[in-house]
């Protein structure tokens, strides 16, 4: 059973592109995201409606006070995804900055494979 992130930028505006890809999986896939709003939530939502089990990795925040634990623990919840799958699919944002960049660079160094959309 494979196990897949599907992660990106909250700039995004093509749901579409997340819902193609999910109906491209094989029966038995889970799709694993950060629960963050734009494509890891439409990569839940897809998920569901296309009948693939789904597991959302959020960053625990209730007791962050500073920007930099705040940071931090987006960085602990990109490394746990990275941790649980395969392969990664990644809708980049143009500035190519932020959490997506950091869980790309995560799984690259960890060896799984990274598609950009």
């Amino acid at each position: 059973m494979k196990r897949i992130a599907i992660v990106g930028s909250r700039s995004r505006t093509d749901p579409e592109t997340v819902d193609r890809l999910v109906t491209h999986l094989p029966a038995g896939t889970t799709i694993v995201s950060g629960g963050a709003p734009g494509p890891d939530t439409w990569a839940e939502e897809a998920a569901k409606r296309h009948g693939f089990a789904v597991e959302i990795f959020r960053p625990k925040l209730d007791d962050a006070i500073s920007q930099g634990q705040k940071t931090r623990r987006y960085h602990k919840r990109n490394q746990e995804i990275v941790d649980a799958v395969d392969e990664v699919f990644a809708l980049v944002a143009q500035h190519r900055k932020g959490g997506t960049e950091d869980t790309i660079r995560r799984a690259i160094r960890k060896g799984i494979p990274v598609t950009l959309l």
